[in-house]
């Protein structure tokens, strides 16, 4: 098992990682926290698979062990979804704080982590992710949220858990297509911030897709560490630093918003779309070799991951990228490479340039490799 401290003063809190580790809950989380009413929220395929038998393990511990049951995808982080949650919580908390342990992928892990931000100005919450994308990247850090109809995560906050437990023995029970979603994400933290990792993945890609049990908690645990440590220099997201993590996503995120976040594309498919298209813009811009746009598309292609959209709404498009966070004062910001490895902003790219871009996703193009 592996450990690895995410310090943010008084909200510090440790990340483990390891196989088989779920059942040892208690070896993880201080015990007052868990001698109160505890509200699962989980979906309901984890809930058979996983939930119940931990609510069980949890009644040897605290008395008052609930479960909500939520949607299993991008429909859970509504506001529907989040009243349900209160309404639980309001039920089983009267005279005590509960606490939130969330089991499930990233869609989960927001909407019962922007519960817990908000229920009595703040309760104590739980991350327990059960997809190789969620223990990767989205529980840790602390921003959750739900969606509205133009964007995702529009409403939200920051607000971090007491404990991340990732047990890499539940991905086993994942199909392929969550295996390639969370490997985008992998993916994103060698562009961005790791080239060696980025090597990692070229040479070791079979055994990492296979979950080949080395190879997975190695990648888990250095973009957990990645993820840690851009979080600690930028928790609210307020000096840039973090920004970075959000290389692919623009793109990425207005594509399933124009999508209504069917199930069209995952979010990682999304995401890979989006890193080929802010990878196409650097090296319009002549801001990134050619030889590295080709290594960021041939891994990806590797790992099964989508390099454009097919049939795509460019007004949908277009009009969800205006309700991106990373915008400001009206001006565009991009996370474009320059090598892999590194990133950068980039702001008040022109426009012509946006729809270029986009518009060579749709068609047959001259492939690079």
């Amino acid at each position: 098992m592996r450990k690895i401290n995410l310090r943010l003063g008084s909200r510090s809190y440790p990340i483990y990682i390891g196989h088989d580790i779920i059942d040892r809950i208690a070896d993880f989380v201080k015990p007052p926290l868990l001698k109160r009413p505890i509200l699962i929220v989980t979906n309901k395929k984890i809930n058979a698979l996983i939930g119940r038998k931990l609510a069980k393990r949890l009644l040897s511990i605290t008395a008052s062990v609930h479960t909500e049951v939520v949607p299993d995808s991008e429909r859970a982080k509504s506001f529907g979804v989040y009243n349900r949650i209160i309404a639980h919580l309001s039920k089983i908390g009267r005279k005590e704080i509960p606490l939130i342990i969330a089991l499930g992928g990233g869609v989960v892990g927001d909407v019962a982590g922007f519960a817990a931000s908000t229920y009595r100005r703040g309760i104590p919450y739980i991350q327990l992710p059960t997809t190789l994308l969620a223990q990767v990247d989205s529980s840790i850090g602390g921003k959750v949220a739900v969606d509205i109809p133009q964007a995702k995560n529009m409403v939200g906050s920051f607000y971090q858990p007491r404990t991340v437990i990732s047990d890499t023995k539940v991905l086993k029970t994942l199909p392929d297509r969550e295996i390639r979603n969370g490997m985008a994400e992998i993916i994103k933290y060698g562009v961005i911030r790791d080239a060696s990792l980025f090597k990692y993945l070229e040479k070791n890609l079979k055994g990492i897709m296979g979950l080949k049990r080395a190879c997975i908690e190695t990648v888990i645990s250095k973009c957990a560490r990645i993820k840690a440590a851009v979080v600690e220099k930028d928790e609210f997201d307020v000096k840039g630093e973090r920004a970075i993590l959000n290389f692919g996503h623009t793109f990425g995120h207005a594509i399933e918003a124009s999508f209504k976040y069917s199930k069209k594309y995952t979010h990682g498919e999304a995401v890979s779309i989006g890193m080929v298209l802010a990878s196409e813009m650097s090296l319009k811009l002549g801001l990134i070799n050619k030889s590295e746009v080709i290594r960021i598309k041939r891994l990806l292609k590797r790992a099964h991951l989508p390099l454009k959209a097919k049939r795509i709404n460019f007004k949908k498009v277009l009009y969800a990228l205006n309700f991106d966070k990373k915008f400001s004062g009206g001006t565009n910001r991009f996370v474009l490479p320059r090598k892999i490895g590194q990133v950068g902003l980039v702001e008040d790219v022109p426009e012509f340039l946006i729809e270029t871009v986009l518009s060579e996703s749709l068609y047959p193009q001259n492939m690079l490799f």
